[in-house]
């Protein structure tokens, strides 16, 4: 019988998601700044995918998905389908057009955030007929709150790719 090896990057990447998914479902919801809980998993996914590329980024933000309609009671498949797209996105962006630095993390950060907060708003844009401009200013103080913790999560997605690229 042949024995089958999981691959350390793997695990080491699971792992990071998992503990980025506990922080912002057990420990963030308890400490607000202005009524904004901070959004890590779209972050953890973008610098994934921006250094590991398309392939990995839409697993990992497969499974960050799968962990953001557990933690965000949003209709089913909802985050899935957003992260995974954003996955393939960024890492295609990356491997292609985007260099693989801080800039183009902050950047592509802050579209994800945006683009995750619209999502979670949907049915209050388009069904409850909440006003546009207040449901804006909320997606952008709750994604530039989640932003200040983009750069300590940069260094361990970076370390990350690092380890990915020794092994």
């Amino acid at each position: 019988m042949r024995q089958i090896k999981i691959p350390l990057v793997l695990i080491l990447h699971i792992v990071f998601i998992v503990a980025v998914y506990m922080l912002q479902a057990m420990v963030f919801p308890y400490l607000p700044v202005g009524g904004y809980v901070p959004v890590l998993l779209p972050i953890a996914v973008v610098g994934i995918a921006l250094f590991e590329g398309a392939f990995r980024g839409g697993g990992y933000g497969l499974l960050a998905g799968m962990l953001c309609d557990v933690a965000f009671h949003q209709p089913v498949l909802a985050m899935t389908i957003t992260l995974t797209a954003i996955g393939i996105a960024c890492g295609v962006l990356s491997e292609t057009i985007l260099a693989r630095g801080f800039p183009s993390y902050i950047v592509c950060c802050f579209a994800a955030l945006m683009l995750t907060s619209f999502v979670s708003m949907f049915s209050l844009l388009f069904y409850a007929g909440v006003d546009p401009f207040s449901l804006f200013q909320i997606a952008l103080g709750q994604s530039l709150y989640s932003l200040i913790f983009a750069c300590p999560l940069y260094f361990f997605v970076r370390l990350l790719a690092r380890s990915a690229d020794a092994l």
